[in-house]
């Protein structure tokens, strides 16, 4: 992988326990674009220690901005034990979410910026992970944080055959999307394995049933569970009063609680 721009040190605001930033520009050769990479540690983070990575996508829009406390009066409570890892796109942040997260395993329908979820997640694992684990090399473990089409590369990774994190947070994951492609991967899966071993929270609004995140998430869910797979533990968290928006940071605030440890 190369690495592009300056290495920025940056100091977060006392209220954020001194926690330190860092930012690197980074470029993927399987997905041919460049990302912005963000790293957040906590307050007297110590390469003896070991931590929970955590990546996530959308580093640059809202749940990034949430995790990262950009605003002060909206900021996560980040536990100690944990390393955020936010990748966000350069650009035309709409049209690459739609090209990186949107997968087209079975219907091939893909174009150059739509469906390449399968080259995102080759830059995952054959790039961003190993490089950021050489220079941090004290993982306890990894977990994956999406949200919307987000939320859909994250549940998306659990039927690849290199499981690459321990746990994963889905919120409002847009199973819908490229006409519930999503499904047609699942079942694909079912087929040929009956094991899927995974620990997964899904998390979404109860006044989401206008945008089709509510209903599809709920038939994924049930899909899923009812297949019985060994070594799966799924849980699905309906949020009464939340919408596709609203919901992210209780969904955040839920997810890290749960990395505390």
């Amino acid at each position: 992988m190369k690495l592009h721009g300056l290495l920025l040190l940056l100091l977060l605001p006392a209220a954020l326990m001194a926690q330190t930033t860092q930012v690197d520009t980074v470029y993927s050769t399987n997905t041919k674009d460049k990302y912005i990479i963000t790293i957040r540690k906590p307050a007297g983070f110590s390469t003896a220690k070991k931590y929970h990575f955590v990546y996530m996508t959308d580093g640059g829009l809202g749940i990034g901005d949430y995790m990262f406390g950009r605003d002060k009066s909206w900021a996560a409570a980040i536990p100690s034990a944990c390393v955020i890892i936010a990748i966000g796109h350069i650009g035309d942040y709409e049209s690459k979410r739609r090209r990186d997260f949107i997968p087209s395993d079975i219907s091939k329908n893909s174009t150059a910026d739509f469906g390449n979820a399968d080259k995102f997640y080759l830059f995952l694992k054959n790039e961003l992970i190993p490089s950021v684990e050489k220079k941090m090399p004290n993982k306890k473990d990894r977990s994956f944080i999406g949200h919307s089409f987000g939320g859909l590369f994250c549940l998306y990774v659990l039927f690849k055959d290199d499981k690459l994190f321990n746990r994963h947070f889905a919120i409002s994951p847009s199973c819908w999307a490229n006409y519930y492609e999503l499904d047609k991967i699942e079942a694909a899966y079912y087929k040929k394995k009956k094991q899927l071993a995974a620990n997964v929270t899904i998390y979404v609004g109860g006044l989401e049933f206008l945008n089709k995140v509510l209903y599809s998430t709920r038939s994924f869910y049930n899909t899923v569970t009812g297949r019985k797979y060994t070594g799966l533990t799924m849980v699905k968290d309906e949020i009464g009063n939340a919408n596709h928006l609203s919901i992210r940071k209780p969904a955040v605030d839920r997810s890290l609680e749960k990395l505390k440890d």
